[in-house]
């Protein structure tokens, strides 16, 4: 159907040229036949006899954008799994310029080397906007070179006004200190798999071979772990068994991942908007202990505070860890070896009863803030920005750039819901390749929550696990937690220079304490350790960022 009237138009279009249509103004663009927004309505498109306004070559309403094509430079990040000759060979971005006339010259940097590339940008060869390539510092630095959006969204950017407005607290996250706003969000607003970040796994066919319960307090893990290097539960003859697999180096896999019996997630936790540290506490001490004596008796494998990813993942895959921290068993395992695999919900400590915490955000906003930035460089940047706003205003559209060509990786319903398909590929082009080859994942505009997809666990049953698994431990989640905001270079410098050293020594004590065990000697220079290095200092910034004093 889209091929059909995209011919009619082009027939149509030669007998204009041609006088046929005599009363037919050559001045007046055709809609898009997909465009649903509010402010892009097809009525709007065709205006009245004098045709819609317009401020030099630019429609101000409807597509295509502009009466005679024009052409952007965008840098782009280019994924590595992305096999795409080119941007302009994926459906989405194809589109867009069948329908708005704007052609998009792609400057395509790849994931890995952004860092040496941006800054040579920035500073000599601006392009006329950057997509997913900007991060918070080179934005706070190159505010010059960046147009300032605050006075153009509501004219050239109505749809994008109308769909921040549904974020909460999305005006505080885009401003920067100066008041002005530079960028525009990608990616998703929230994804609920994520909200959990790391979950705790055991075997449980291990368990149910040394004859152990699932365990709901940190006695009973003692419990099974040890029964897990001492019970030969994945049946090879030999005392090869890893009751509890840690990775420093891995984001999921950390020791600190495990403190929440104790009431921490992390070096520090907020309560009643007060900053406060956990490092200093007797908690933390406790945590510290207990994990000694997991580590004075082979129940932890204290190479996690040194090896590298690859090596915790293979020693995953050789069958001999009862329990770890991850994503999921599926993305670990055979299919098989992950039935095996199943979360255990947070685990209680004696004395901290009722304390028990999680680290995770229920509806955490995922989007890249600084996703999109118009350049000084662009000559006409409210075009570029309307046609930012024509991506953004309607759903099928975002998800099409996101993921390519609906019916393989998604699928719309009747009722406007979007759903996750797994097609079958081969090991050289999985569902993650094709959405990075077909679509630009994470570089489409915002995808608001009411436009996310749903999984179908009748017909994916492993898709819905993760989102399962999230909801199951939210109520675990510490209720507080640091506001998504942007802060000048100097405050983060500032930042930086205190916490840089602070943070590697605290690393270094937790692994030497936990092999060594803690001493009250120990603890106590611990502690003059800490004031030493400026934690006082520490805290004080972070609670004057949640004062919002800067």
């Amino acid at each position: 159907m889209r091929k059909h009237n995209r011919y009619l138009s082009m027939f149509l279009a030669a007998l204009m040229a041609a006088g046929i249509f005599a009363g037919c103004g050559e001045d007046n663009p055709t809609s898009s036949s997909e465009d649903t927004s509010s402010g892009n309505s097809s009525a709007a498109s065709t205006g009245g006899s004098d045709g819609p306004a317009m401020e030099g070559n630019l429609y101000l309403e409807g597509t295509p954008i502009v009466k005679e094509q024009e052409t952007y430079t965008i840098a782009v990040i280019r994924h590595t799994l992305c096999k795409a000759d080119s941007f302009n060979d994926k459906i989405g971005w194809q589109q867009a310029e069948e329908d708005t006339n704007i052609h998009i010259e792609w400057i395509e940097v790849v994931s890995g080397t952004e860092g040496e590339k941006v800054p040579i940008m920035l500073a000599s060869d601006l392009p006329d906007a950057f997509l997913g390539l900007l991060n918070e510092s080179h934005v706070a630095k190159n505010m010059s070179q960046l147009v300032v959006l605050n006075d153009l969204l509501d004219k050239y950017a109505p749809n994008v006004v109308e769909q921040y407005a549904q974020v909460p607290d999305m005006d505080s996250m885009m401003k920067f200190p100066d008041g002005n706003q530079y960028t525009l969000a990608t990616s998703l607003q929230v994804s609920h798999d994520d909200d959990g970040d790391s979950m705790f796994f055991m075997n449980m066919k291990w368990l149910e071979k040394v004859g152990k319960e699932v365990p709901t307090t940190t006695d009973e893990l003692y419990d099974v772990l040890k029964a897990f290097k001492e019970g030969d539960p994945n049946g090879n003859g030999q005392a090869d068994e890893i009751p509890l697999e840690l990775c420093e180096n891995n984001w999921a896999a950390g020791i600190m991942k495990f403190a929440g019996p104790w009431g921490i997630t992390g070096n520090y936790k907020i309560v009643d908007g007060k900053f406060i540290p956990t490092v200093n506490t007797q908690a933390y001490r406790d945590f510290i202990e207990y994990f000694h004596k997991l580590a004075s008796e082979g129940l932890i494998d204290v190479e996690g505070f040194s090896q590298t990813n690859q090596q915790f993942y293979a020693k995953l895959k050789e069958y001999v860890c009862g329990a770890y921290g991850g994503w999921t068993p599926q993305s670990n395992f055979d299919t098989e070896t992950a039935k095996e695999y199943d979360m255990i919900m947070p685990l209680t400590a004696p004395g901290y009863e009722g304390q028990t915490v999680k680290t995770g955000e229920w509806s955490r906003f995922r989007g890249n803030r600084t996703g999109f930035a118009i350049t000084t460089a662009c000559e006409s940047p409210e075009t570029l920005l309307r046609w930012w706003d024509y991506l953004s205003s309607d759903t099928k559209r975002k998800w099409t750039i996101a993921y390519g060509e609906e019916g393989k990786c998604w699928e719309m319903d009747e009722s406007g819901q979007v759903w996750s398909l797994f097609p079958d590929t081969d090991a050289d082009y999985t569902r993650e390749n094709m959405k990075y080859t077909e679509g630009s994942y994470g570089q489409q505009p915002l995808i608001l929550e009411s436009e996310m997809e749903r999984n179908d666990g009748d017909l994916y049953p492993d898709a819905v696990l993760r989102y399962n698994w999230s909801e199951a431990v939210k109520d675990y989640y510490e209720k507080e937690v640091l506001p998504q905001r942007f802060v000048t270079p100097e405050k983060t410098n500032e930042k930086a220079m205190i916490e840089t050293d602070l943070n590697d020594y605290i690393k270094n004590f937790l692994a030497t304490s936990v092999i060594n065990g803690v001493t009250d000697e120990s603890w106590n220079a611990h502690l003059q350790q800490l004031e030493a290095l400026g934690i006082n200092e520490w805290v004080q910034w972070y609670q004057d960022f949640l004062d919002k004093k800067f």
